[in-house]
């Protein structure tokens, strides 16, 4: 027999049956979209979780620490500035002689990692800006590298990212707003939170910082300068960022050049000052705040964590770790929903051999014609096997598609369920989720499970004895 007449047998004994075939198919089709259905509330409920920490920060992005310094060592105000003083020594330190620093000699053996996407140190300052008679005493400015800020997830509200010219800066959204007059004492009164307006324009108002003392803090500071006035720098706004984390939203970025060039100064004027600056000499080459690494691939982010920290620094992302301890609590409820999906499809799997078994008991003297008349008996086999299998993928592919039907339906009518499962999680997350690998696997896991339950009841067709077989009424 070929293997065209053997699947055209299969499906005209399946249709003589029509209703035993149904109802069989129907049970199929019931266990098929229970595991579609649960597991894919499970991948719902794990692509809830990223969502909500990608709203909190790139998962992709690691930060690597300097090993020599403790919890940011500190700051030490200045008039209207401040000057940064983590490093090598500083404020406590946890380090020794044998850490590796985080310089530029750190930068090229991490950038040589594989799976490195984009890579940028950063040098962090404060200090004072003012743009005509407003100031902030405390702006805090990021040196990064330039080209980096698109790879990096920045989103621009206006203008351009950062360019290779001195003193370019992006500004976050929320820095005009911490502009005020500083002679106006009681500015925090007349605050109108819910309708705030920046008093400065960032992208056309000339904007100046400086380290000098009592720089931006208004007349009252400004008769105290005896000695010679420091030049304020003006900055060159490139671009404004759109509303993003609260770790961006109020930082200046500018090249990382121009802030270790800054730094420099600053901590030089602050020791002629006579401000005690440990850990940082003057003279100290270029060692950096942290290394901002984004990973190729989130699969990836593990690997490179543990090389840079076998390297004897300390690489971490708060939000991976997060985003890990909420995918092992929705792999368990993936695990307990696709559970009570495969009982379903294992009662299926048993009414597969039932009607397999019924149909050789009324067919005993047809398998027995067969034998007699030539077929052999791996046709017979492959007859029985056939049509298990046809039974499996009917009920397989009917569950697929009973499941992208439950799954539009709690997508577009099941919110209050969603935000339920989800904890709260991102408004207008999909409840179900159902991947083109999840209803492939499905269809092969059904067909599967209808060759299995059909494979006893067809070893048994094709052991029967033909002249017993063609006796039995």
């Amino acid at each position: 027999m070929s293997s065209l007449d053997v699947f055209s047998m299969s499906l005209r004994n399946l249709l003589k049956r029509k209703l035993r075939s149904l109802l069989t198919i129907m049970s199929v089709v019931i266990g098929t979209s229970a595991i579609i259905v649960m597991i894919s509330l499970g991948i719902a409920v794990n692509v809830s979780h990223e969502e909500m920490v990608a709203q909190w920060g790139n998962v992709r992005v690691l930060t690597v620490r300097d090993p020599n310094a403790g919890w940011g060592g500190g700051m030490r105000v200045v008039g209207g500035g401040s000057a940064v003083v983590s490093g090598v020594g500083g404020s406590g330190s946890q380090g020794g002689p044998d850490l590796p620093a985080l310089d530029d000699n750190a930068l090229v053996s991490i950038t040589a990692l594989p799976n490195i996407e984009a890579i940028t140190p950063v040098v962090d300052i404060s200090i004072a800006a003012v743009s005509g008679r407003y100031s902030n005493s405390w702006m805090q400015i990021r040196g990064i590298t330039s080209g980096t800020m698109e790879a990096f997830g920045y989103v621009l509200e206006e203008g351009s990212f950062l360019a290779d010219e001195p003193n370019a800066v992006v500004f976050g959204s929320e820095v005009g707003f911490n502009f005020r007059n500083p002679n106006d004492h009681n500015w925090w009164m007349n605050i109108d939170w819910d309708n705030r307006t920046s008093p400065v324009d960032l992208m056309n108002d000339r904007i100046e910082v400086s380290w000098e003392s009592g720089f931006g803090m208004g007349n009252d500071f400004r008769g105290e300068q005896t000695g010679p006035r420091v030049r304020p720098i003006r900055l060159h706004t490139n671009g404004v960022l759109a509303q993003q984390t609260w770790d961006v939203d109020s930082v200046a970025f500018m090249n990382i050049d121009d802030v270790l060039r800054i730094r420099r100064e600053q901590q030089r004027y602050q020791a002629n000052e006579g401000v005690r600056q440990p850990g940082r000499s003057r003279n100290a080459p270029n060692v950096y705040d942290s290394i901002l690494v984004l990973v190729t691939d989130i699969n990836s982010v593990e690997g490179v964590r543990d090389a840079i920290n076998d390297m004897g620094f300390h690489a971490d992302s708060m939000f991976f770790d997060w985003l890990g301890s909420m995918q092992e609590q929705s792999q368990t409820m993936q695990l307990f929903l696709g559970a009570i999906g495969a009982v379903s499809l294992f009662v299926a799997a048993i009414g597969i051999a039932n009607t397999m078994i019924m149909a050789i008991y009324e067919r005993t003297k047809e398998i027995g014609v067969m034998k007699v008349i030539g077929a052999r008996i791996k046709d017979i086999k492959r007859l029985f096997l056939l049509e298990a299998i046809l039974i499996g993928f009917i009920g397989g592919a009917l569950g697929v598609l009973l499941s992208l039907g439950i799954a539009f339906l709690l997508n577009n009518f099941g919110g209050a369920l969603g935000n339920i499962m989800s904890g709260g999680g991102v408004s207008g997350s999909r409840l179900s989720i159902i991947p083109l690998w999840l209803c492939v696997t499905a269809l092969g896991f059904s067909s599967l499970v209808g060759l299995l339950a059909g494979y006893f009841p067809a070893r048994r067709a094709m052991n029967l004895s033909a002249l017993a077989a063609i006796r039995m009424e």
